[in-house]
């Protein structure tokens, strides 16, 4: 068998903090299967992304990522904001609080990532293309507004209660949830009213194993794009208990759209939620990229 080789880019404080552990973990069986591991450790944030962006990239067969949600945006944004991308596969070792990828692919825990990644099979994945004032970053998990935004800058201030920190996050907002004027396109039609969120998915998933796009797949072209524009605390509870299971979509509250683009138009900036990162400001227009870059799968 011809040895390959992979440089795996290891985020050691990102999620449960245990990407150094991960690693450790995995790397016997990666190297048993003929691949020579080039590890880099990021030490700060968007450290990643400056990896991604600026190395080498030419005689590597997969560039891996140990970390969450947050580790595996830099290292995709990066690659694509490459003055000449590359098409080098992905290998998603699930490290992190959401995992949402992986969480898609029913590969979340380590060991199945590697034993993915060492079998070399590959899948194309679908990017969202974010176009804010003053640059472009792209997605791979969501594009979120609201109280999506909301929820994570809760659930990034209560990192200590691991996993269940979305869950609480998204208790705590429906109590004080609160609706923005807006005007949604959806590929080009206009929807003008007051919404509680708006949130674009590529995977299923969003947080730790809340189903919140079901019909979602990672390279169908499309953006499954899930609305609520008023319900009560009891029809937001009622949403909550049911998103787990992607049954919430039947609720009367809940609007989904499956759209190649979409764009939010606000008089107010508010913070945007990509790919869990609080970066950038609404107005924001997205286009799906179809199949923009391969992931070990």
């Amino acid at each position: 068998m011809t040895r390959r080789a992979m440089t795996v880019i290891v985020n050691p404080r990102g999620g449960l903090r245990h990407g150094t552990e991960v690693l450790n973990q995995i790397r016997p069986f990666l190297t048993a299967a003929d691949i020579d591991l080039n590890v880099i450790v990021t030490t700060h944030a968007g450290h990643a992304f400056q990896i991604a962006k600026g190395m080498d990239l030419h005689s590597c067969d997969g560039l891996c990522v140990v970390g969450g949600d947050g580790t595996l945006h830099e290292v995709a944004d990066g690659l694509l904001q490459r003055h000449e991308p590359i098409r080098v596969p992905l290998g998603i070792i699930p490290a992190g609080t959401g995992n949402t990828v992986a969480q898609h692919l029913t590969c979340d825990t380590p060991m199945e990532a590697a034993q993915r990644i060492a079998r070399g099979k590959v899948l194309p994945l679908d990017v969202i293309k974010v176009q804010l004032t003053d640059q472009i970053v792209h997605c791979i998990d969501m594009v979120g507004w609201g109280a999506v935004s909301d929820i994570n800058l809760n659930a990034e201030r209560w990192r200590i209660l691991g996993r269940q920190r979305y869950a609480v996050a998204a208790l705590w907002q429906i109590v004080r949830a609160r609706r923005r004027r807006a005007t949604l396109m959806l590929d080009g039609v206009a929807h003008s009213d007051e919404f509680l969120f708006i949130i674009a998915c590529n995977p299923k998933y969003t947080g730790a194993g809340m189903q919140l796009a079901p019909r979602a797949e990672l390279n169908d072209g499309l953006m499954d794009v899930v609305v609520v524009r008023n319900a009560s605390r009891w029809q937001m509870l009622n949403l909550f208990s049911k998103v787990f299971n992607g049954s919430h979509v039947g609720l009367k509250c809940v609007e989904y759209h499956q759209v190649k683009s979409f764009e939010i138009r606000t008089e107010a900036e508010d913070l945007m939620n990509l790919d869990g990162e609080m970066k950038g400001f609404s107005p924001i227009a997205a286009e799906v990229v179809p199949s923009a870059l391969n992931v070990f799968a």
